[in-house]
C-alpha cells in the first residue's frame, strides 16, 4: 500500500511539473513571437490635382527590410517612389528594453479626379506569417467644394442692451471664418437711425482664434461703432449682409501667358447675414 501511495504521489509532481513545463514554454513562446503590423498614413481628404505624400510604415520588435511596392493607385497618379527609410526607437517596460524597428515606403502621389478612393493594402511574409494593412481611403473633392464647406457667419454684439438716453454704447460686428477671408467684396451695414455714430474700427487688424463647440474660428471685428442715443424709446438697427471672398489652392502650378509660374487658386464668394438687433432707451432723471 505504501509503494502504491508513493507511486501516485510521484505521478501527481510529474503531472504538475509536465503542466508549468507547458504553461512555461507558451508564455515564452508567446513572448519570443515576433510582433509586426503595417501602418499607412495618408491625409484623409485632398483636392483634385493636389501632391501629397503617402507613406507605408512597416512596424515591428524585429527589422523587416522590405519595400512596400506599387506600379500603380486607382485615383492617384504616383509621381515618385516608393523612397525606403528605415528607423528605431528604445522604451523600457517592466525594467525589459524593448526596441521597435520601422521600415517606411514613402510615395509622392496627384489626385486625378472626384471620389473616395481605397488605396492599396500592403502584405508581406515575415517568418511564415502574412501581415496585412489595415484599410484606408481618401476623399478627393474640387476646390469649388472645398470652398462651400467653410463655415462662416457674423455676430452682432451691443454692450447695453439698456441704455439711458445720456449713456454710450459699443455695437460690433464680428465676422468668424473657418478660413482666413481674401477680401471683403461687398458689405451692406445696416442704416442706423435715432443714434449718433462714431466709426472706430481699426484700419488694420489680424485674426485671432476662437473655438465654438469644439470647431476653430478665425475672428476679426469688422466693423464697430460708438452710439450715442438721440431719443428715447425702443428701436431695432435692422439686417445687413456682406459678401466675402475666398481663395482656395488647386495645388497645381500653372504658367500665365508671361510666362510666369504661380500657383493656381480658385476663388469662391459667401454672402453673410447681419442681424438685426434691439435697443431700449430710457430717460432716468436723477431726483
Amino acid at each position: 500500500m505504501r509503494k502504491m501511495y508513493y507511486n501516485d504521489v510521484v505521478l501527481r509532481i510529474s503531472l504538475i511539473i509536465a503542466f508549468l513545463s507547458v504553461s512555461l514554454f507558451a508564455v515564452y513562446s508567446q513572448e519570443q513571437e515576433t510582433k509586426v503590423r503595417i501602418i499607412i498614413k495618408a491625409p484623409e481628404e485632398i483636392l483634385v490635382g493636389e501632391q501629397f505624400r503617402v507613406d507605408y510604415i512597416i512596424e515591428g520588435d524585429t527589422q523587416v527590410q522590405e519595400t512596400i511596392m506599387f506600379k500603380n493607385m486607382n485615383g492617384f497618379k504616383i509621381l515618385h517612389g516608393p523612397s525606403v527609410s528605415t528607423s528605431s526607437s528604445v522604451r523600457f517596460s517592466q525594467g525589459r528594453r524593448l526596441t521597435t524597428y520601422r521600415t517606411t515606403s514613402t510615395y509622392y502621389l496627384e489626385a486625378q479626379k472626384e471620389g473616395a478612393y481605397p488605396l492599396p493594402r500592403a502584405e508581406i511574409k515575415v517568418e511564415g506569417r502574412k501581415y496585412r494593412s489595415d484599410i484606408s481611403k481618401i476623399r478627393v473633392i474640387s476646390p469649388k467644394e472645398k470652398a462651400e464647406e467653410v463655415d462662416a457667419f457674423v455676430k452682432t454684439i451691443i454692450s447695453k442692451p439698456r441704455v439711458n438716453v445720456s449713456d454710450t454704447l459699443t455695437l460690433t460686428y464680428r465676422l468668424y471664418t473657418t478660413k482666413e477671408i481674401r477680401r471683403i467684396i461687398s458689405s451692406d451695414f445696416p442704416t442706423i437711425s435715432s443714434f449718433y455714430s462714431t466709426n472706430i474700427t481699426r484700419s488694420r487688424q489680424t485674426f485671432s482664434e476662437e473655438k465654438i463647440n469644439g470647431r476653430v474660428y478665425k475672428v476679426v471685428d469688422i466693423r464697430v461703432l460708438i452710439l450715442q442715443p438721440q431719443r428715447v424709446g425702443q428701436f431695432v438697427i435692422p439686417e445687413g449682409q456682406i459678401v466675402l471672398e475666398y481663395s482656395t489652392p488647386t495645388g497645381r502650378r500653372v504658367r500665365d501667358i508671361w510666362g510666369d509660374v504661380y500657383d493656381e487658386a480658385i476663388r469662391s464668394d459667401k454672402t453673410l447675414k447681419i442681424d438685426s438687433v434691439k435697443i431700449a432707451v430710457q430717460n432716468l432723471q436723477i431726483i
